[in-house]
């Protein structure tokens, strides 16, 4: 397969910007000219060469809003927020530039979401000790919405995720298809972790419970947009993906989509372990950042207790049991053929997971792009959440 780069990490990172460019967050000529100056694991190249990307185009979004070009600001915009995105995202968080390019690319999309179509929420979900989790709420345009009340999507992101991010797989489509798509930002995840230093939590139904609460009363409060409660689906993809198979055991998630979700993490954890210990006299950038990627993530500052931490992130474990055996709605799952990953093989994990779903309907397919994760999931949601479309 191509390389955009001799990096393994830094390809895989390119080719995660690239795979939004159906939806909104790349350009072609922008990623050639990007990439044309990335030197392997050079993090100060790589933040130059989105950092200039993300200014440019800013000041292109900036020309065709004062113009009156709202679309072509909308997408110049888009991009340029997950320009900053990657820009800062080799960058250790102790990286004095770590927040103030968070806060860029929140700002950036925020701009293009006041020109998006459907009516683009901000919202923010009680969950614990005074806390608040951050999200958007993409409502569908009048002309693609269907008979009735909208359905909900709860979109759950991975440990390395932004909840903007998060809009270029189900809240670019999920509206235009007449779903409303709920994405945020939870613990361990974007500005909560670099600002508020909350942790992940292995227990993510405690999360979705509280996105739950809020939607079922934010739908009271804003009965003009027609939200149904009574159809709610969850997804994420990689860690959001096991996040979203833990949020499924809520039985007022009526429909689960699980993207090459991992069975365990402890599993994964201990191939960084090895790798990063084999690489420590060669200086490994990869192996570093890794680590330090994990240790924050699970808040903690050594290697062990992050390995013991991440015990408790499976689907089966001794204080949870089989987690699996509480879903009771119908689970779309993808695995085998999905593409690379980044860590561990998918499709070990997808097929145990898929033996374990004891209770209800579950799916295998193979999926390897984001438009086409996108279109097998919402033909899973239309057909459990009976929306009637006409052929075009």
């Amino acid at each position: 397969m191509f390389q955009f780069s001799t990096s393994f990490m830094f390809d895989f990172e390119l080719t995660r910007i690239l795979g939004s460019t159906s939806s909104g967050g790349c350009d072609a000529g922008e990623f050639k000219s990007a990439v044309g100056k990335i030197r392997k694991h050079d993090a100060e190249s790589w933040f130059m060469a989105w950092n200039e990307q993300s200014e440019r185009t800013t000041r292109i979004g900036d020309e065709a809003a004062k113009a009156g070009f709202k679309v072509l600001a909308k997408s110049a915009y888009l991009r340029a927020s997950n320009y900053f995105r990657a820009a800062s995202y080799m960058f250790s968080n102790n990286d004095a530039r770590v927040v103030p390019y968070s806060e860029k690319y929140i700002k950036s999309f925020q701009r293009a979401a006041t020109l998006m179509d459907g009516e683009v929420v901000l919202v923010d979900i009680p969950y614990e000790n005074g806390v608040s989790l951050p999200g958007y709420l993409c409502m569908p345009p009048n002309y693609a919405r269907l008979p009735g009340k909208a359905p909900i999507v709860l979109y759950a992101g991975g440990a390395d995720s932004t909840k903007e991010e998060l809009y270029f797989l189900f809240g670019h489509s999920g509206p235009q298809l007449g779903y409303a798509v709920l994405y945020l930002e939870g613990p361990g995840q974007g500005l909560i972790l670099k600002k508020s230093k909350i942790p992940l939590r292995p227990n993510f139904e405690v999360v979705a419970s509280h996105a739950l609460d809020f939607i079922e009363k934010f739908s009271q409060s804003r009965t003009d947009l027609e939200l149904d409660v009574g159809r709610i689906a969850v997804a994420g993809a990689a860690t959001g993906g096991y996040f979203a198979l833990r949020a499924a055991t809520d039985v007022r998630m009526k429909a689960c989509v699980a993207i090459d979700p991992f069975f365990s993490i402890g599993c994964v954890m201990n191939d960084i372990v090895n790798r990063s210990t084999d690489a420590i006299t060669k200086g490994n950038f990869q192996a570093a950042w890794e680590m330090g990627v994990g240790k924050r993530s699970m808040g903690v500052e050594k290697s062990t207790d992050m390995l013991r931490r991440c015990k408790d992130f499976s689907l089966q474990n001794a204080k949870d049991g089989n987690v699996l055996d509480n879903v009771k709605c119908p689970v779309f799952l993808t695995g085998p053929g999905s593409g690379q990953e980044m860590y561990a093989s998918a499709d070990d994990s997808t097929l145990r997971i898929e033996k374990l779903l004891k209770n209800v309907p579950g799916s295998i397919t193979e999926i390897g792009t984001w438009a086409l994760w996108a279109q097998k999931s919402f033909l899973f949601l239309d057909k459990h959440f009976e929306m009637k479309r006409e052929p075009l």
